[in-house]
C-alpha cells in the first residue's frame, strides 16, 4: 500500500475487506463537513452519528468491532480492517479525521490487518504565498482540502496585497479577496483541521504598501522596501491591518506571523539613528509582539536578523536582538542552498537561550526566481533535513515555505499548482518523520493525485528540471483532458524555455555583426528556417498554457506569468527575425 504520508506500522492479517460490501457506518466525533465528505465517499452507506468518543466503524452487518487504544502521539489513530468491517479509533477529532484520510487512500479491496499511525511533528505547516499568485477562491478552497487530505494541519498564509484591507485603502490589488472571502477561507480551514497563521510584514518587505503615494511618508528614509521603525503612524497602520486580519481569521486564535526579516536599512533616518540599528529593530518588533500578545495570540517572526544573515548589523547588535525571542516563536529558515547546505548551526544556540524555535524548509521559490517547476531532488533533501532536526531537537513544528515571488517588485516564481510534488513530499516528511525515495515518490503520488503515470521525461523533470529540461518536443501527442496534469506538464515546458532562450541568444552570437548586413547564403537560409520552427513551437506552448493558467489563477496573476515567461523570449525572436530579414546573401 503506497500511502502518502507513510503510516507508522501495518500488521497484516488474513483476508480482504471489500469496501463496496460495507453497508452501515456508526461514527462519533466528526464535524458536519467531515460527515458530508464521508457520505460523498460512501454514498451507499447508512451513516449513524453517536455523541461519545472519536471513532468510525464500517460494517457489512452484525457485530461491532472492539475498540483499540490509538496511543498518545500527535493526531494518533488506529485503523482495523477485517473481512466484515473497518474501525478507526482516535483520541481526538483531528486524529479520527486523519484516520479517514488514510481509509480514503486504501484500495477497493483492502488487505486485512491493523494500521497504527501518528504524526512525527505536532504542527505540519505549508506556506501559502499569495504575493506571486492569487488562486481563484474556489481553487484556494480546493487546495485546502488537498492539503488536509495529506495530513497538513497548518497554513502560513502570506497575504500581502491580495486582500482588500478595509483599514488601508489602495493596498489591495485589483481583484483582491474581500473580507467575506477571507472569512470563508478561515471557516473552511477550521472544518478541515487546518490552523491558519496569518502573516503581515511589520518592517521590511512592505513595498506593496509603501509604493502608494498616501503611504510614502511611512518609509524608512525614503526607502520603499521598509517601514520607518520610529514612525508612530507606520505602527498604527500595521496594527490596524494586523487586527483586521485577526478578525478575518477569528477561528484561528493561536498564532500570528509578523515577518521582521531582511530589514536592511535599520537606523537610517534621523529618528532611528538615535536608537541605532539594533535599537530601532528592537523598538519596532517589540511593539508588534506586544500587540499580538495583547490579543492572546503567540507572535512568530523570522530569525535572520538575529543571526545577522545579511550583514545588516554588527555581531554585537545582532546578539542584542536575541532578547525578542523570549516572548515569541523564532522561525529559523534555511533552504539548503547556502554554504552550509542542510545543517542548521544556530538551532542549539537559540535553544540554549530558552527560545522556542520552529524550522522553515523550502518547497519552491528558493533557486530560480523565474522558475515554473521546483526540483524534488534538491527541495526534498532540505525538507527531510528539517524534519530530522525538528525531531532530534523536539521542535513543535516546521513550515515548508513556497515563495511565489521573492519581493513585490520581482516576477512570479513557481506556481503552487506545479509544485504539488514538493508540497506533498513535505506533507509526507513532516507526518511520517522519514525520508522517501524521490523517484518512487513521483510515481506513487502521480497515481494517487493525478491518476496516471507520467512519461519518463516528465518524471526526470520533476526530479531535477535544471539537469533534465522538458523540451517542447515532449508535448507532442499528449492528452490534456486532466487539467492538473496538463498544468504540470506545461509548466515544466515553460521553465524549459530557458533552453529556447539560450538557443536564440546563441544564434545571434554566432552571426553577430553579420546578421542585418551580409552572410553566406546557406546560413541565411538556415536562419530563415530553424528559428522559425522553434518560434512556432513556442507559440503553440503559449496558446496551450494561457487559458489553463487562467482556470486556476486570477487574471492579473495569469498576465504576469505569461509576460515573464514569454515576453523577453518573444522580443529576442522578433529581433532575430528582423535582422535576418535585413541580411543580404553573399
Amino acid at each position: 500500500m503506497n500511502l502518502i504520508p507513510q503510516v507508522k506500522s501495518f500488521l497484516p492479517a488474513e483476508g480482504v475487506c471489500d469496501k463496496s460490501s460495507l453497508r452501515v457506518c456508526q461514527a462519533a466525533g466528526l464535524n458536519p463537513e467531515t460527515v458530508l465528505e464521508l457520505k460523498k465517499r460512501f454514498p451507499y452507506l447508512a451513516v449513524q452519528t453517536k455523541k461519545k468518543g472519536f471513532f468510525a466503524e464500517f460494517r457489512v452487518a452484525g457485530e461491532t468491532l472492539n475498540s483499540e487504544d490509538p496511543g498518545t502521539g500527535f493526531d494518533a489513530y488506529v485503523l482495523q480492517i477485517t473481512p466484515k468491517g473497518i474501525r478507526i479509533d482516535a483520541r481526538s477529532e483531528s486524529g479520527l479525521f486523519y484516520g479517514l484520510q488514510t481509509l480514503y487512500q486504501l484500495p477497493a479491496g483492502i488487505p486485512c490487518g491493523m494500521i497504527r499511525d501518528e504524526a512525527a511533528l505536532k504542527y505540519r505547516m505549508i506556506h501559502w504565498d499569495l504575493k506571486g499568485y492569487q488562486p481563484k477562491i474556489s481553487v484556494l478552497l480546493d487546495e485546502l482540502r488537498i492539503l488536509a487530505s495529506f495530513k497538513i494541519n497548518a497554513i502560513l498564509l502570506e497575504i500581502e496585497d491580495k486582500y482588500d484591507f478595509r483599514c488601508a485603502p489602495e493596498v489591495g490589488c485589483p481583484g483582491a479577496y474581500s473580507y467575506e472571502d477571507l472569512r470563508r477561507i478561515s471557516q473552511t480551514a477550521a472544518a478541515l483541521h487546518i490552523m491558519i497563521v496569518p502573516k503581515l510584514q511589520c518592517l521590511a518587505h512592505a513595498d506593496y504598501v509603501l509604493k502608494h503615494k498616501r503611504y510614502q511618508h511611512l518609509r524608512e528614509d525614503g526607502f520603499s522596501f521598509e517601514y520607518c521603525s520610529c514612525n508612530p503612524e507606520a505602527q498604527k497602520l500595521w496594527s490596524e491591518m494586523a487586527v483586521e486580519l485577526m478578525q478575518c481569521f477569528a477561528e484561528h486564535p493561536q498564532y500570528f506571523h509578523i515577518g521582521a526579516d531582511e530589514a536592511m536599512k535599520l537606523g537610517t533616518c534621523p529618528e532611528c539613528q538615535k536608537l541605532g540599528k539594533a535599537g530601532s529593530y528592537i523598538h519596532k518588533v517589540e511593539q508588534c509582539i506586544d500587540l499580538i500578545r495583547k490579543f492572546k495570540r503567540m507572535p512568530i517572526f523570522w530569525d535572520d536578523i538575529l543571526r545577522n544573515a545579511h550583514g545588516a548589523l554588527s555581531e554585537e547588535d545582532a546578539r542584542r536582538c536575541w532578547q525578542l525571542g523570549s516572548k515569541s516563536i523564532l522561525m529559523y529558515w534555511a533552504y539548503g542552498n547556502g554554504g552550509r547546505r542542510n545543517t542548521f548551526p544556530y538551532l542549539k544556540a537559540y535553544q540554549s537561550k530558552n527560545m522556542k524555535v520552529w524550522g522553515a524548509s523550502g518547497f519552491s521559490g528558493c533557486e530560480n526566481w523565474v522558475g515554473s517547476l521546483p526540483s524534488l531532488s534538491f527541495r526534498g533533501q532540505n525538507i527531510d533535513a528539517w524534519t530530522k532536526s525538528a525531531r532530534e531537537n523536539q521542535l513543535e513544528g516546521v513550515v515548508a515555505t513556497g515563495w511565489t515571488r521573492i519581493g513585490s517588485a520581482d516576477c512570479p516564481a513557481e506556481p503552487q499548482e506545479s509544485s504539488w510534488f514538493t508540497i506533498l513530499y513535505a506533507a509526507n516528511s513532516m507526518w511520517s518523520g522519514e525520508p522517501r525515495d524521490f523517484r518512487k515518490f513521483i510515481y506513487d503520488l502521480s497515481l494517487l493525485f493525478y491518476g496516471d503515470v507520467p512519461e519518463q521525461e516528465l518524471v526526470d523533470a520533476i526530479f531535477g528540471i535544471a539537469a533534465n529540461p522538458y523540451r517542447l518536443e515532449f508535448l507532442a501527442g499528449k492528452d490534456y483532458s486532466n487539467k492538473r496534469l496538463a498544468f504540470l506538464r506545461l509548466a515544466a515546458a515553460a521553465e524549459s524555455l530557458s533552453v529556447e532562450r539560450e538557443q536564440f541568444c546563441a544564434w545571434n552570437q554566432y552571426y553577430f555583426g553579420r546578421l542585418g548586413k551580409k552572410l553566406a547564403d546557406y546560413r541565411v537560409d538556415y536562419m530563415n528556417r530553424w528559428p522559425v520552427l522553434r518560434a512556432e513551437k513556442i507559440a503553440a506552448l503559449k496558446k496551450q498554457i494561457d487559458p489553463l493558467i487562467r482556470e486556476f489563477y486570477e487574471t492579473r496573476t495569469a498576465d504576469e506569468f505569461m509576460l515573464t515567461r514569454f515576453g523577453f523570449l518573444e522580443k529576442l525572436m522578433e529581433d532575430t527575425f528582423r535582422l535576418t530579414k535585413k541580411t543580404k546573401k553573399c
